[in-house]
């Protein structure tokens, strides 16, 4: 299994935080072997399945849409948990926690930030160069662009059951209509947020881990 790791710059979480943890119950239980728990401070751990790594720039999407700015630092880590699919929680034991604890001292959390690790050395590099683009562009949002966005996506996911999928046909004007906006300032927030470079580099992140 994989490891996601998220750790918080912050004395308590922000509600965005808990509103993520909600998403991640909604829309990626599928993909989890275990949800998001509590570990050490402000870190939080989530293992998920073998061959499941490509949710995790979609997480991040999410997470940030409801958090935006959150001055955080997400380390996804291949090759640190059992390869397993067996029932039960999976727990940090001395071992791993020293793992993450050596990664960590190198990593700075005081901005925004997504670090791969362990996918094979020119993927995690590829990986890290686009999160870089990535973070960017997510800790940009707006109130406005981050309030669009997240319609669009409970949308997305009401329309496809699929938290991966991006697609918007059809769905900007559903959007409008939740908001109450006219399509137009719609396109004109999405486009401000950079929706279609943020989709496309949540998709490319993916296929360069599947």
């Amino acid at each position: 299994m994989i490891l996601a790791l998220l750790t918080l710059e912050t004395d308590s979480p922000p509600s965005g935080v808990v509103t993520f943890q909600q998403i991640l119950e909604k829309r990626y239980a599928a993909y989890l072997h275990t949800p998001m728990t509590p570990f050490e401070n402000q870190n939080f751990y989530l293992a998920v399945k073998p061959y499941h790594a490509g949710i995790f720039p979609f997480m991040v999407l999410d997470l940030m849409i409801h958090a935006r700015a959150l001055p955080s630092h997400w380390l996804f880590a291949h090759d640190i948990l059992p390869y397993s699919t067996s029932e039960g929680q999976v727990f940090i034991d001395d071992v791993v926690g020293k793992q993450l604890q050596d990664l960590s001292e190198t990593l700075t959390t005081t901005e925004p930030m997504m670090t791969f690790k362990g996918f094979g050395n020119r993927i995690d590099i590829g990986l890290n160069a686009l999160s870089l683009l990535y973070i960017e562009i997510l800790s940009s949002l707006t109130k406005v662009e981050a309030g669009v966005l997240s319609i669009l996506r409970e949308l997305q996911f009401e329309k496809y059951k699929d938290p991966l999928n991006v697609r918007t046909f059809g769905l900007q004007k559903q959007v409008a209509t939740r908001l109450d906006k006219s399509p137009v300032a719609i396109h004109k927030s999405m486009r401000s947020a950079k929706y279609m470079l943020l989709a496309d580099t949540a998709t490319s992140m993916k296929n360069m881990m599947v």
